[in-house]
């Protein structure tokens, strides 16, 4: 179930809670520190709400006209294909209004009022031509022919994978003792974790060893749980305790009758395809 052979800190070994068995809290969430001084083990009932979310990064990407060329010409035979039908579709009509002009006679007055017209296309090409092939480098000229021409280039907006964000996780555990014994043993989880979080100091304080990392794995009745995400090694990110969140009141030992215990972790790495076909 869970491999303890390293496991070195006798007072960590056995902290749980519940300290003993409740039919209540079937599902347990193990903790398990190794490597570290602290190294050692918890067990947790497991809490209500345990959010598994999975992030992936993209940037809005604004293309131009430049961009959306370079893309078809490196989308395949399709994209390829496309590029080489516009170009020829603009040089077509380039092509055909030079001819028209050939063939005009100066005092042809209508005609050349049609060619004009027939012209604009051509116009309006190279205006977005001008203005995607400036807008990196020269937006000012870019938005000048945009005024003139009253003509604006497709942006070609994209979303263009970046990144996999690392998976993060929260846990909020409300312990509430029943006994001295369990009271104690509240105490011991609160710094198994707070010392486990931290890292300790090397060369006299000039740097830091990381922190110990977690293994944490979800059971229920001791069995692991199918249903719940595999975690890669965590590190321990925040831990924040309450000493009576609902009420204020002790223990004749001075215990509190509550605590809530909240932390954060997070993965080492991020993830891929291949991870979430083997369960994570």
């Amino acid at each position: 179930m869970v491999d303890v052979a390293d496991v070195t800190t006798p007072a960590a070994a056995g902290l749980r809670y519940p300290v003993e068995p409740d039919e209540k809290y079937k599902a347990s969430v193990m903790f398990i520190a190794k490597g570290g001084k602290s190294a050692g083990q918890c067990s947790l009932y497991f809490p209500e709400a345990v959010n598994f979310s999975d992030g992936l990064v993209y940037d809005n990407a604004n293309l131009g006209v430049a961009g959306e060329i370079a893309r078809l010409a490196t989308s395949g035979d399709e994209g390829r294909n496309k590029l080489i039908n516009q170009s020829k579709s603009a040089g077509t009509a380039v092509a055909a209004q030079a001819a028209n002009l050939r063939n005009m006679k100066l005092n042809d007055t209508d005609k050349f009022e049609q060619f004009g017209d027939n012209l604009s296309g051509v116009g309006d090409l190279f205006s977005l031509g001008v203005q995607g092939f400036t807008e990196d480098i020269a937006p000012a000229i870019a938005s000048g022919v945009a005024a003139g021409t009253e003509r604006s280039a497709n942006p070609h907006k994209r979303s263009v994978f970046r990144d996999v964000a690392v998976r993060t996780f929260s846990f909020s555990f409300l312990m509430s003792p029943q006994s001295s014994a369990e009271s104690s043993s509240i105490e011991n989880i609160v710094n198994f974790f707070r010392e486990n979080a931290y890292p300790e100091r090397i060369l006299d304080g000039l740097g830091y060893k990381f922190p110990t990392k977690f293994t944490i794995e979800f059971l229920y009745r001791g069995v692991k749980m199918t249903q719940a995400p595999k975690l890669l090694p965590c590190y321990l990110t925040s831990v924040n305790t309450v000493i009576n969140p609902r009420s204020a009141s002790f223990f004749a030992d001075g215990k509190a009758n509550e605590v809530q215990l909240s932390m954060s972790f997070q993965e080492e790495t991020a993830l891929h395809a291949a991870k979430i076909r083997d369960g994570y």
